[in-house]
């Protein structure tokens, strides 16, 4: 009978400590997949930490105060320009950017339909009202801006931060 108790004690012990080596492993495989995925999917990393926000005017909810957002597919750049399906390649503490369509009142006859390609980088992060946005962005339109004549495809523009 002793024999008998020291053995299922043992296999008690000896399952309980396997369990605990699974669990010690599935936590250190869970830990390293999400540090992969940040790796690879640096918008992703926007949705924790400190990342600046940008104050987005999209949608008539917003079109008066505005939303801290990040990484939204929709942005409102200035009074003259949007973006939309904007896929973000880079979101952190310095700048965000990210591909996608805009349009603009400096291209109604060309672009209300078929949107231009562009890329869109957001910078200059600075604290308003406690929280760190983005109050600059700079467009770049795949094609170059061309026969578009508009303050916002020149340089660096402010972005509304409140």
């Amino acid at each position: 009978m002793n024999f008998s108790t020291n053995r299922s004690q043992r296999m008690k012990t000896a399952l309980g400590a396997g369990l605990a080596a699974v669990a010690v492993l599935g936590t250190f495989a869970t830990a390293q997949s999400a540090n992969a995925a940040t790796a690879q999917h640096p918008a992703k990393a926007a949705r924790t930490g400190s990342a600046p926000y940008v104050i987005n005017h999209y949608g008539e909810e917003n079109a008066d105060k505005g939303r801290a957002e990040r990484s939204p597919a929709h942005l409102v750049l200035s009074e003259f320009t949007s973006a939309q399906g904007l896929h973000w390649k880079q979101w952190d503490g310095k700048q965000a950017v990210a591909t996608g369509k805009v349009t603009g009142n400096w291209c109604l006859e060309t672009c209300l339909d078929k949107p231009l390609n562009a890329t869109v980088t957001l910078s200059d992060p600075k604290t308003v009202h406690g929280k760190r946005v983005y109050s600059s962005f700079t467009l770049k339109l795949a094609d170059g801006a061309g026969k578009y004549d508009a303050e916002d495809l020149d340089g660096k523009r402010p972005l509304a931060t409140s």
